[in-house]
């Protein structure tokens, strides 16, 4: 396969040793080959393989390689080395996982991992690098010339401990003396000498050897290193993996795929760096099912890579609770807003029902004893249409929004640190996305180190959702871009603490914007502090329906504060709240009825909205007065939406995909229970694939998409 010539992907996952058992595999291959499949996922497994030091067992996946060829499926291989050869231990006792706790993580066996081994070593000892690596190089050179051969993928979900996926400070691992080696040449590479580090940690250290593993998060900048740590350690796990394909069979299409790092359940503090990662990457794929959140994080990262679904997880379920009976609605609900976003093809998760352990008899495409159920001919359905398109839809890249959602890592981890939790943060972002989704703007992440460099190309608006822990490159860079014309949505306490220097700022906005924009935050409080009830310009300011829901939300005294826009609109803001000051200023609303809470500022070419709260979190009170900032921030930045909802109830989704720079496909999405009315700014005929409805399209028309209707068009 032509690396520049990538497919649309069509299959499944299939065999986890040791299932399915041999007298499924032919059967199943022709199956496959009848329902149009194209690629087939196997897992090479680090334990079941590697029999001994030198001894590797290859008989089945070459079994089945030669089926995948027979009937012209092409494979992936999955390399999977979170579970452990039982002789590693023997060989490397000291490699094992420690937690915080100095308890050591033993090697077992759960549902998804039955052959035991799991979670696998530490990931900086060297001796058991040194095996991974010796497995690694054994499958590439086993099977980079059989034909069937045409992807390797090299890490499954990657996380640091699976058992610890939570980000837990109780459990989190790994404190072994391999890692504390590594944390320290870490830190040497970052701070150059024991000065500066006990500079910005606020420590005395005489010598590096005296550097400690943080056990807590609360002087923040230690503990966000040591986490920062770890995720560049699995990026290097990602980078060698990924070399030895790249060296030793240069012909395959090389990737991992990840569980999109939407900080829940996968995070910054024990799992990896999607953007880092998926910069090396041939191709960048996950483990997701229907979700603009998933996906976005995902098409965000690849940044004009192909991006792939290897694991759609449609089909889960368990011992406890069997699997859906789901039919082609079901599938398209799922899959074609996926492609509305830039995914170019699904391998379900799995082909055959496991029969082994609690995820049986879950998780097919077909039923335990080969036989169809309702989502094997849904999926025949699919591929038959899709099929005649996947060569249009490959030419089509992922839309790539103007506005920009701002996803830092260490903003993340400094949010863990606070918090011990990131459901707030992980809240905030998502309320901006889904808001953004629904009313039709086209969007994507910017990671910190894209900020740091500057790499905001195309983006005309950026919103920094509760961004208090940055850099100072980070923080030189937005203000060049909001001074050459960018507009920038803040929330409250903004860059208040530097992560340059390891010290919350003395002004806030900090690290020099306060004067440089010209706005102030001259003091801050808590939401759970303020008493509504006794500010008398509140009383003035608030409806009784709005002064009656405020008790019932707990808003006073509690996580919400209201704040009324000057067009008579209350927009809730959560958490935090900031008495802003800023000349030449406009006020968009107010908290008491004097002082802006939200004012927008030109700066330079550019403006700034500065909000003394966070939106974000406020949403979830009540997300109206979320949408029509986010209205006003997009025509100020000149932002357009694809298309409007004509009642605005946000319940109507358009996705627009444009080969050479031409309108070729869109995905409409009504997610209502009542037909909804949608105002399309394309010009042409719409062809429904698979509903056969069709619209005529001028330069602004209104149409009617039927209820709950999801579907892929044809522009023409």
């Amino acid at each position: 396969m032509n690396k520049n010539e990538l497919p649309f992907l069509f299959g499944a996952q299939y065999y986890r040793a040791p299932t399915p058992e041999k007298e499924c595999w032919a059967t199943d291959l022709a199956k496959m080959k009848e329902m149009g499949f194209n690629q087939v996922k196997y897992w090479a497994q680090w334990r079941w393989a590697h029999r001994g030091p030198d001894r590797f067992y290859w008989d089945d996946l070459d079994e089945l390689m030669d089926l995948a060829d027979k009937n012209g499926i092409g494979v992936t291989l999955n390399a999977i080395m979170d579970v452990a050869p039982i002789w590693l231990y023997t060989n490397y006792p000291d490699a094992k996982q420690i937690d915080i706790k100095g308890l050591t993580a033993e090697p077992f066996a759960i549902q998804h991992r039955q052959i035991g081994g799991h979670p696998g070593p530490c990931y900086n000892h060297a001796g058991a690098l040194h095996e991974r690596k010796k497995f690694m190089l054994a499958a590439v050179e086993h099977f980079r010339t059989h034909p069937a051969m045409q992807m390797w993928d090299v890490w499954n979900e990657p996380e640091q401990s699976y058992p610890r996926r939570k980000p837990d400070l109780a459990v989190l691992t790994c404190y072994c003396e391999s890692c504390r080696r590594g944390f320290i040449g870490w830190l040497q590479r970052k701070y150059g000498t024991i000065d500066r580090i006990n500079e910005v940690w606020g420590r005395c250290y005489e010598g590096w050897e005296e550097v400690e593993m943080p056990r807590q998060t609360a002087c923040i900048t230690d503990f966000v290193d040591w986490r920062e740590f770890h995720l560049d350690t699995m990026t290097s796990e990602a980078r060698w993996k990924l070399d030895i394909v790249r060296k030793h069979d240069p012909k395959t299409v090389a990737y991992l795929h990840v569980v999109p790092n939407t900080m829940n359940p996968f995070n910054s503090v024990t799992c990896v760096d999607d953007f880092d990662i998926a910069e090396m990457c041939d191709v960048w794929a996950a483990t997701m099912n229907q979700s603009p959140s998933f996906t976005t994080q995902v098409t965000s990262a690849a940044r004009g890579k192909v991006a792939y679904n290897v694991e759609s997880h449609i089909n889960f379920g368990s011992l406890r609770m069997h699997q859906r009976m789901l039919g082609l609605p079901d599938l398209l609900g799922d899959w074609l807003p996926q492609i509305g976003l830039g995914v170019k093809g699904f391998l379900y998760w799995q082909f055959r029902p496991e029969v082994l352990g609690t995820e049986s008899p879950a998780w097919g495409v077909v039923k335990p004893d080969g036989s169809d159920r309702p989502i094997t001919q849904a999926t025949r359905t699919f591929v038959k249409t899709l099929s005649p398109h996947v060569g249009a839809l490959m030419k089509c890249p992922a839309p790539q929004g103007d506005v920009g959602i701002y996803k830092g890592r260490k903003n993340e981890l400094f949010h863990y640190a606070m918090d011990l939790d990131l459901a707030n943060l992980a809240g905030s972002v998502d309320a901006y996305l889904q808001n953004l989704y629904w009313m039709n703007f086209r969007f994507r992440f910017v990671s910190g180190q894209m900020l740091e460099r500057g790499d905001l190309a195309g983006i005309k608006l950026l919103i920094l959702p509760s961004a208090i822990y940055l850099t100072q490159e980070e923080i030189t860079q937005l203000d060049k871009w909001v001074q050459q014309g960018g507009v920038a949505l803040c929330e409250a306490h903004f860059a208040s603490y530097d992560a340059t220097i390891g010290r919350h700022t003395r002004t806030t906005p900090g690290m020099g914007l306060a004067d440089k924009w010209g706005i102030r935050e001259s003091d801050s409080t808590s939401t759970h502090h303020l008493k509504v009830e006794q500010a008398g310009a509140v009383s003035a300011n608030l409806a009784d329906d709005e002064r009656k829901a405020m008790k019932d939300s707990g808003a006073i005294g509690g996580e919400f504060v209201p704040i009324r826009l000057t067009t008579g609109t209350t927009v809730w803001g959560g958490a935090r709240y900031a008495v802003l000051e800023a000349e030449n200023a406009e006020s968009l609303g107010s908290f008491d009825g004097q002082t802006p809470t939200i004012l927008f500022k030109k700066v330079g070419k550019g403006a700034v909205i500065y909000c003394g709260s966070s939106l974000g979190q406020g949403a979830k009170r009540d997300p109206q007065g979320l949408r029509e900032i986010l209205l006003l921030a997009a025509d100020r930045a000149g932002v357009k939406r694809t298309a409007l909802a004509v009642n605005e109830k946000a319940d109507v989704h358009l996705d627009v995909l444009e080969q050479d720079g031409q309108p070729r496909y869109a995905v409409i999405w009504n997610r209502s229970d009542t037909d909804q009315p949608l105002t399309l700014t394309l010009r042409g005929n719409l062809r429904g694939l698979f509903s056969g409805k069709k619209y005529q399209c001028g330069k602004s028309t209104t149409v009617t998409i039927p209820a709950k209707m999801v579907d892929l068009f044809v522009i023409e």
